[in-house]
């Protein structure tokens, strides 16, 4: 909901029984900036989630024009009547839900474990693991998610693990990889099968924020299950998990026994995804069974109410390019940390068109180099220096990367000193030039034609006539008597350019034997 959406919902929920009526609503909203404006389509967002009962025959009849100081007739008195009368009422099951987390003590929908119960049976425990604290498990879906980077551009360092088989499933099935369309299978092919390679989709999903790349495997994994009998309560279930997640609290431990049999499935396969961190605590002592408990990543917190992160298409800077604050602390501790991280980059981008990267990943330095000069660059252990040319973002371009995703990726991982200050954290001379060179693909459009020479004129505007009308017609010259027509319409073009000489030449034939017969017949009339 938007903010002041959720100011109604409150006002609504712990001060007027959760019913107002609509016209003294409209007073909470009158010093606003966006006036009646923005609380018509306030209301018209809750009716549509279902927050607040339809205020009239449907969500779209939500008109507060309501101007006290109009004079009006009989008819229009008694319509004003029924618009004062109107209330503006939560449904009963959001009321309820409201009413219950706002009275509630706990934060999130389970009891959370006490820390000191994870210390002690990690104590007890073979192999004594600490429980995760809030930036370990910040770095256990970094790194979940770079082993899937490593594998899209095939890279494999030592430190790194393969992903699991349903993340590299998914690479495929959500058109990030294909099979190699170049490989040969030879006896002497270390590969029995063909082996994935990137696309172009994945070079986009590359730049992408986390948050974002997950959304896109959350998707594909809701498909997946169409064909499974009982999909509508497992997406049902899946997509309540994911609401509950979100109030739940970063390092705070929650026993799997709490969930569903269904919840427990979904638990183990979003750990896949870096989602959640999975942790044996012990066994049971009365059935002998392994108790775990879960712990939520700041993505998974963040997923549902942190927005979509994919609604900046005018590259403005805004929606989705911005690192959330928890990142942005995350990234300077890791710049002050005295052991350099292999979690983060930090970019800083000069108006001489400079890079700089904070970064040891080698992941990152890939990255970078999809739209920086490979060629000419300088490497410190912490920190390397790219240049962004016309050429390199040309290569970034023939990829299937824009510009927009381009300048995206560099203002998600601005360094946090740049966010602090009035300055845009990519330079405008930088932004505009991106976008310049964006354009240059767009000045000339380039289609297969075929030539059609033509002999005399006639024959010229007969087959330009027929083009025209299929369209295929691209260019002509009459004085060179030469079309050009859309390859993929050539065939019929020349069809019809032949059966046109064709008949041309039957229809000068018939003329040539009438001319003969009309001079035999003169002939023999002069004779007599």
């Amino acid at each position: 909901l938007p903010e002041l959406g959720g100011q109604f919902v409150l006002r609504l929920a712990a001060a007027c029984g959760g019913e107002f009526p609509l016209s003294l609503l409209q007073l909470w909203s009158s010093g606003s900036r966006g006036g009646r404006g923005e609380t018509n389509a306030v209301l018209g967002k809750m009716v549509s989630l279902a927050v607040i009962e339809p205020l009239g025959d449907g969500p779209s009849d939500v008109d507060l024009d309501l101007d006290l100081d109009v004079e009006m007739d009989e008819e229009g008195e008694k319509k004003k009547k029924r618009e004062d009368d109107r209330i503006v009422k939560l449904t009963p099951e959001f009321r309820k839900a409201i009413q219950s987390s706002l009275s509630s003590l706990k934060s999130a929908p389970w009891d959370a474990v006490p820390r000191s119960m994870l210390i002690a049976a990690a104590a007890t425990a073979t192999a004594a693991e600490a429980p995760p604290t809030a930036n370990d498990l910040e770095t256990y879906t970094q790194r979940r998610w770079d082993s899937v980077l490593h594998f899209l551009v095939g890279s494999s360092p030592d430190d790194v693990e393969d992903p699991p088989a349903a993340v590299v499933s998914f690479l495929e099935q959500t058109g990030l990889m294909q099979d190699d369309p170049d490989w040969v299978d030879e006896p002497a092919s270390e590969y029995d099968e063909a082996p994935l390679v990137i696309t172009s989709r994945g070079y986009e999903f590359m730049l992408q924020d986390v948050r974002v790349q997950v959304w896109q495997f959350i998707l594909q994994y809701l498909n997946s299950l169409k064909k499974h009998k009982r999909c509508d309560e497992i997406r049902a279930e899946a997509l309540i998990f994911l609401i509950c997640l979100s109030f739940c609290t970063v390092g705070e431990a929650y026993p799997a026994s709490s969930l569903s049999a269904d919840g427990r499935k979904l638990m183990n396969d979003f750990s896949q995804f870096g989602l959640i961190y999975v942790k044996d605590v012990g066994k049971d002592a009365k059935t002998g069974n392994d108790v775990k408990v879960f712990f939520p990543t700041r993505v998974a917190v963040n997923l549902v109410a942190g927005g979509d992160g994919m609604d900046d298409d005018d590259g403005d800077g805004v929606g989705g390019t911005e690192s959330s604050a928890a990142a942005v602390r995350a990234l300077d501790a890791s710049l002050h940390d005295p052991r350099p991280s292999r979690s983060h980059v930090a970019v800083i981008v000069q108006t001489n068109f400079q890079l700089c990267a904070y970064t040891t990943s080698e992941l990152h330095v890939s990255m970078l180099g999809l739209f920086c000069d490979i060629t000419n660059y300088r490497r410190l252990p912490n920190i390397v220096f790219y240049r962004i040319t016309r050429e390199s973002i040309k290569a970034a371009f023939k990829l299937g990367i824009e510009a927009a995703q381009i300048l995206r990726f560099l203002r998600m991982h601005a360094h946090p000193r740049l966010r602090t200050g009035d300055q845009p954290l990519v330079p405008s001379n930088v932004e505009d030039q991106i976008w310049l060179w964006d354009r240059e693909r767009h000045r000339v459009k380039l289609d297969e034609v075929y030539s059609v020479q033509c002999r005399t004129i006639p024959e010229y505007r007969a087959v330009e006539k027929f083009a025209a009308a299929e369209g295929a017609h691209v260019w002509g010259s009459e004085a060179k008597l030469r079309h050009l027509v859309r390859f993929s319409l050539a065939e019929k073009v020349v069809a019809h350019l032949q059966r046109w000489r064709t008949r041309e030449a039957s229809r000068k034939q018939a003329s040539a034997v009438s001319s003969k017969r009309a001079h035999k017949a003169t002939r023999q009339t002069s004779y007599a």
